[in-house]
C-alpha cells in the first residue's frame, strides 16, 4: 500500500464516473523503466469498464518512483472521458510532485478525444515514444 502522501496514493483515490462505455474490458499494459522515467504502453480500450485497471497501472508506475512518465497510446483504439479523467488526475499528481507526463502516439478517435477535450493543450502529446521521452527532458 502506498504512503498516504505519495503520488501513487493520490492517483488511487481519483474517481471518474463516465456513463458511457464501450462495454469492453480488454486492456493490456507493459512498462519499461529507464533512469528517471518510465514508459507505460497501453493496448485496448479505455472506458468505464477498464478505467480502474488503467488507474492501477499508472499508480503502480508512480509507486515505483518514476517522476516522469510517458503513456504510449499507439495501441489504444478507444478512450472515453473516464480515461481522460485518469490522465488529467495523473498529470496533476505528477506536476504537484515536480514530475511530468507526456502522451505518445495517439491516433484516430483517441487523438480526436484528446484534442476536443483540451487534454492535448494541458498534457504534451508526441508523435512517437522517442519524441515523448525527449520532451520529458524539456
Amino acid at each position: 500500500m502506498p504512503d498516504a502522501r505519495s503520488p501513487a496514493a493520490e492517483v488511487t483515490g481519483l474517481m471518474n464516473t463516465d456513463p458511457l462505455s464501450t462495454g469492453t474490458d480488454s486492456l493490456a499494459f507493459s512498462v519499461s523503466r529507464e533512469a528517471g522515467h518510465a514508459v507505460l504502453s497501453v493496448a485496448g480500450s479505455i472506458d468505464t469498464g477498464t478505467e480502474q485497471r488503467f488507474r492501477d497501472a499508472l499508480t503502480s508506475v508512480l509507486a515505483h518512483g518514476a517522476p516522469r512518465i510517458v503513456v504510449d497510446l499507439s495501441r489504444v483504439a478507444f478512450m472515453s472521458s473516464a480515461g481522460v479523467g485518469v490522465l488529467m488526475g495523473v498529470r496533476r499528481v505528477l506536476a504537484d510532485a515536480g514530475g511530468s507526463l507526456v502522451l505518445a502516439s495517439p491516433h484516430g478517435e483517441v487523438a480526436q478525444v484528446l484534442s476536443i477535450t483540451g487534454v492535448a493543450e494541458v498534457i504534451p502529446v508526441a508523435a512517437s515514444v522517442a519524441d515523448a521521452v525527449a520532451a520529458l527532458g524539456s
